[in-house]
């Protein structure tokens, strides 16, 4: 049997760490490009060896955009993004064997913030925000790279919940508190996706080829802020969950380091190209995959 290889750039995170258990499990080899605590570091003339021969790239790398957005941490967050995504390119062109897959991270920001419109990803009208423009920018750089051995998918992903951390623990610890209510109007939707069912869709995309270009990857079913809180409440077992006004997301938000947006912004995407492409979610539901993760 010949064992195929598997590159996670900037992998060494939570959604990494599951992604490399999951595939070492399924008996890939996985190598990890990070620049500290991986088995790759970022140098060319290593990415080009170790991609070589490779069943698929896939890009997690960036820095997080859980900080304040200063001007700083703004050339920060782009150009992590863009940097990564260039150093993999360029090695890609250097590949005798190139890898038959490129997945690139992306993001659900880049998407007009809507409590009505269900955004796909045929959608023209984006964004006009600073997260939005990263995006842009981060998937022309992408799509710049016409790859003739590689297919190229952008994987614009939602929030992704599991268990060992991202964006579900701090809800989780709110709600054991007491304070786990609607967060702000309570009106906005979240666009979430269950890290197993990421895992599944990464390996859906190994396997069909007719599948390139931008991929919303989320669940099918974005909910209410409010119905998340009353949900994760539900499967947790807790009555009481005290509601977090608009100022006082805005005033706690700043006191953490964060940017209120990330909390308050409206995201409805649905994975159209998924569920055309014949795609089934092992956690369409919110309430499952939260008694999954948190139970």
């Amino acid at each position: 049997m010949i064992i195929k290889k598997i590159i996670l750039a900037g992998g060494t995170g939570f959604i990494g760490a599951y992604l490399r258990a999951r595939f070492q499990s399924m008996g890939f080899e996985v190598l990890v490009v990070s620049r500290s605590g991986g088995d790759v570091k970022w140098d060319h003339a290593d990415l080009v060896k170790v991609m070589d021969g490779a069943h698929a790239v896939i890009n997690l790398a960036g820095a997080s955009i859980n900080c304040r957005h200063t001007i700083e941490n703004k050339l920060l967050i782009l150009e992590s993004r863009i940097d990564s995504t260039n150093a993999i390119g360029q090695a890609i062109l250097r590949c005798l064997h190139p890898p038959l897959l490129w997945i690139n991270a992306s993001a659900s920001a880049v998407y007009m913030p809507s409590e009505s419109k269900q955004m796909v990803e045929s959608e023209s009208e984006l964004a006009e925000t600073f997260l939005a423009d990263v995006i842009k920018q981060w998937e022309h750089t992408f799509f710049s790279y016409h790859l003739r051995a590689t297919r190229q998918v952008a994987l614009r992903t939602s929030v992704v919940l599991g268990r060992d951390g991202g964006a579900l623990s701090p809800l989780v610890n709110l709600t054991k508190w007491g304070v786990g209510g609607k967060q702000g109007s309570g009106n906005q939707l979240f666009s979430w996706i269950h890290i197993e069912d990421y895992y599944q869709i990464l390996l859906f995309l190994f396997e069909n080829e007719s599948v390139s270009g931008v991929v919303n990857c989320t669940s099918p079913s974005p909910v209410a802020n409010k119905n998340l809180m009353a949900t994760l409440r539900k499967v947790m077992g807790v009555s009481v969950g005290l509601p977090a006004p608009t100022i006082a997301i805005k005033i706690g938000a700043r006191l953490i380091g964060t940017e209120p947006e990330l909390i308050l912004d409206s995201s409805n995407m649905v994975p159209q190209k998924l569920i055309d492409s014949g795609f089934e979610f092992k956690y369409p539901e919110l309430g499952k995959a939260l008694e999954n993760l948190v139970v």
